[in-house]
């Protein structure tokens, strides 16, 4: 191990000393001025703030927790970056990025300049993209969790919520109703159908369920059903208005239910 004053090397990584999570842009290129091709940097929970890394390769870095504020990365390679839980704040520029084979799970990157960012083989999964810009966008067959999940309108399906007391609801949103959907298996649309309503074990069946978000809204079997206050069609405002749901009922079992009902594949999110 050789340690200086800001950086020290250990098993191939590149870290920086772990004192301080705030970084300077002189530790910065010391940093990746001075690792070998290949060698992984370690900026897990640093923060960053109001730094100009346009056109830096920063491939192959951890910043798994960081934090980013006025952050300008226009034309970086950020190829093979893990970005699990980071979060951008204030004004953060990202134009032409080459984001590929990253990581985005959980990441915050509310009014992040997307423009030209080549996502290619990334899990996005539940990454919040709220108030992005995304112009010439890139993705392909290999990015995970950023096109929407659910059948494109024109097709009907089914799909599930769970109200108070645990009871599950199965819906049908036929084929000219709206839908969209985020980054996870959460979605909403402007019109449903109410199929059947049972009790989470499926040992009950009932006739109406109430709306644990509105307890004046109710979902009744065999009506049809619009939200109550409007339809947001802007699929990144993930928490917004319209009928939320999942489209298989174990998801909403796993999202409401104790932990003794829950069943998680386990490749499903990571």
């Amino acid at each position: 191990m050789r340690e200086n004053e800001n950086v020290f090397e250990a098993s191939g990584e590149h870290k920086v000393d772990l004192n301080s999570r705030e970084r300077t842009i002189e530790q910065l290129k010391a940093i990746y001025q001075d690792r070998k091709p290949g060698e992984k940097v370690d900026l897990s929970n640093a923060i960053i703030e109001r730094m100009d890394l346009s056109g830096w390769d920063l491939s192959n870095t951890d910043f798994r927790g960081a934090t980013f504020t006025d952050v300008v990365f226009d034309g970086a390679n950020m190829d093979s970056c893990n970005l699990v839980g980071a979060w951008f704040f204030g004004k953060n520029s990202m134009r032409n990025v080459k984001l590929t084979n990253s990581n985005l799970r959980e990441a915050g990157m509310r009014y992040v300049d997307m423009t030209g960012i080549d996502i290619s083989g990334t899990n996005c999964y539940a990454a919040c993209f709220e108030y992005t810009t995304q112009d010439g966008l890139i993705y392909d067959e290999n990015t995970e969790w950023y096109e929407m999940k659910c059948p494109p309108e024109g097709q009907a399906f089914i799909c599930w919520k769970c109200c108070t007391d645990l009871r599950v609801v199965q819906m049908l949103v036929p084929r000219e109703a709206k839908r969209v959907m985020a980054t996870q298996e959460t979605g909403r649309t402007n019109r449903v159908k109410v199929l059947s309503i049972k009790s989470i074990d499926e040992t009950e069946v009932f006739d109406w369920a109430q709306s644990t978000v509105d307890p004046d809204f109710f979902y009744e079997t065999g009506k049809w059903i619009e939200p109550a206050n409007g339809f947001e069609e802007n699929r990144w405002r993930d928490s917004s208005q319209g009928i939320h749901f999942f489209l298989e009922r174990q998801q909403c079992v796993n999202y409401q239910a104790p932990p003794e009902l829950q069943v998680h594949d386990e490749d499903s999110r990571w």
